[in-house]
């Protein structure tokens, strides 16, 4: 299986983002056409992956289906990947990740600010952390570490507290682009406890969901360390099958605890 650590967002933070992004209008009466000159900031970036601006000819389509908008469920901070590994790798992981959380301190974070197109290949655009970052770099930099001692492939990419909220498509132009990293820029989400992370499974492209959530490792708490949450999966019954029946609950003729 296909595992990788991530750290993710309550429901609300991430419908609180989604709610701005969805609520900026489209930039009416311009399409991409081919870059033709260099631009700065996000335009020369934008210019960069062939597209800019161009008046649209009057009678043209107009419509906003300049970004796709990020699926609440991959919705996450990503910390690292740790390549295919078996069950028996991953049980490992988990247990040395589940330990290493429970030196963490618990950061208090919000989601303020946006960005875009910030790397080679970048087509996403991305709500900014902010808040207890030296916390969260700590967990940022420290699940690599575990899982490199342990022999595990690491990737080896910056860790960057962010979260896609959406990535471009072929009719993105730079003007609404900018609209929406502004839109980001004004925001200041609410507060929110970071005190998992989750370890997230993989699935193949043809499902609707290309990951999901399959185990969680809590960080300590003010009080000492917090349990550990475990997210299983459930194997499944033959169709038709039925549950096995539950055992007969003890009575005092069959010698239960307590009988005389």
């Amino acid at each position: 299986m296909r595992l990788f650590a991530a750290i993710v967002p309550p429901r609300a933070v991430l419908e609180e983002v989604l709610e701005v992004v969805q609520g900026v209008p489209g930039v009416p009466g311009v399409r991409p056409v081919q870059a033709q000159e260099t631009r700065r900031g996000l335009r020369a970036r934008f210019a960069g992956r062939g597209h800019t601006t161009e008046p649209v000819e009057k009678g043209e389509k107009d419509g906003n289906d300049e970004l796709t908008i990020a699926d609440l469920a991959q919705m996450y901070v990503p910390l690292t990947g740790f390549g295919n590994v078996t069950f028996g790798d991953s049980v490992q992981l988990s247990k040395a990740l589940r330990n290493e959380a429970l030196t963490w301190e618990r950061p208090t974070v919000q989601l303020a600010g946006g960005t875009a197109l910030e790397f080679r290949g970048d087509e996403s655009v991305w709500a900014k952390i902010t808040g207890d970052l030296d916390a969260l770099g700590t967990i940022g930099r420290g699940v690599p570490q575990v899982v490199q001692r342990l022999g595990f492939f690491v990737d080896r990419r910056q860790f960057r507290p962010w979260i896609s909220v959406g990535t471009i498509t072929e009719t993105t132009t730079a003007p609404f682009l900018q609209s929406i990293v502004d839109a980001l820029e004004a925001f200041e989400g609410q507060t929110w406890t970071i005190d998992s992370i989750s370890l997230m499974k993989r699935l193949p492209r043809r499902g609707r969901t290309p990951s999901r959530r399959w185990r969680r490792c809590r960080s300590r708490t003010a009080e000492g360390p917090a349990e550990v949450s475990r997210w299983r999966h459930r194997r499944a019954r033959p169709a038709g099958a039925r549950r096995p029946p539950a055992p007969p609950a003890p009575t005092a003729a069959s010698g239960s605890p307590g009988s005389p």
